[in-house]
């Protein structure tokens, strides 16, 4: 079954959240393409009952008693645990480029040709989890085919077929560039947490820097005005003068020393920066990377 206009409206996610529904729940529900909704009739999961359910999306008018189906949804959530089981051994898929409703012309490029491809999903933890889907791929002449391409090839609906025979050679010529690919993106990782690192250590300095600065600042200048009174002190003609100019003095002085008290707060407090920016730093330097063979297939384009 093809696309249909109304799915097509879809964005790419909701269409293959949509399209995976529809295969997880192929023996449990009855599907409305024009829709988009289903009415399931025998639920999976115990916290979700039969009935009408309906893909959660943007200006479509919402049918009257049915569930607004979406990815958080227990069933929706079932659907992707589901999916992420199914098992994948090789096969050979034949995407049809013939009848898509819109023109991709990379996939368009490769109609009539064939080859082999791999998917790779890559895990990465460090001070964040960074997760990659990696494909590598190449025609029978060995012409290998770029990540984009790969992408909008299964963008296309294709028909499964079992495999007849897998080559190892094949076999071994994708993992060893879908090693490549996994080692590559391993070391850009690395250089982009370099570069946050860097950026977060740039703006650390210039901030304690301004910090610093202000405080020093302020302190000059309390500084300067208990110099002047004090000289003004001096050039005091009678008592109750000195007495005004000795009190403003005295509060002056302690302004000064919780200004110096201030620095030291500061500085306390840019250590402590410092020392959480070691700790994120090491956290990435603690990488660790799990990478998983979604699937290997041979491919033809239709």
């Amino acid at each position: 079954m093809y696309i249909d206009d109304a799915q097509y409206q879809l964005d790419r996610f909701s269409k293959m959240f949509w399209g995976l529904t529809r295969f997880v729940l192929r023996d449990k529900a009855v599907f409305n393409e024009q829709e988009l909704s289903f009415s399931l009739n025998d639920s999976p999961v115990h916290s979700v009952e039969t009935g009408d359910y309906q893909l959660n999306t943007k200006g479509r008018k919402e049918l009257e008693k049915a569930t607004l189906y979406r990815l958080s949804h227990p069933l929706g959530e079932y659907v992707i645990e589901a999916g992420k089981a199914l098992p994948t051994p090789p096969a050979e898929l034949v995407f049809d480029i013939t009848n898509h409703p819109v023109k991709i012309s990379v996939v368009e490029a490769l109609k009539g040709k064939s080859g082999y491809l791999i998917l790779k999903k890559l895990t990465i933890e460090s001070y964040e989890t960074e997760e990659y889907l990696l494909f590598n791929a190449f025609t029978d002449d060995g012409e290998p085919i770029d990540q984009e391409v790969c992408e909008k090839l299964f963008n296309c609906q294709a028909k499964v077929y079992p495999l007849k025979d897998w080559s190892k050679s094949v076999e071994k010529r994708l993992i060893s560039e879908a090693e490549r690919h996994v080692a590559a993106n391993i070391a850009k990782s690395l250089e982009k947490n370099n570069r946050h690192f860097q950026e977060e250590r740039e703006r650390l300095e210039k901030w304690a820097d301004d910090l610093i600065l202000s405080a020093e600042r302020d302190l000059a200048d309390t500084k300067a005005k208990i110099k002047e009174l004090k000289r003004q002190e001096r050039h005091a003609t009678t008592l109750v003068e000195q007495h005004e100019i000795q009190l403003k003095i005295r509060e002056l002085e302690k302004k000064q020393r919780r200004q110096r008290q201030q620095i030291f707060d500061v500085e306390d407090e840019i250590m402590e920066k410092r020392d959480q920016l070691i700790d994120e730093l090491e956290k990435r330097m603690k990488q660790k990377t799990e990478q998983e063979t979604l699937f290997m297939i041979r491919w033809k384009v239709v």
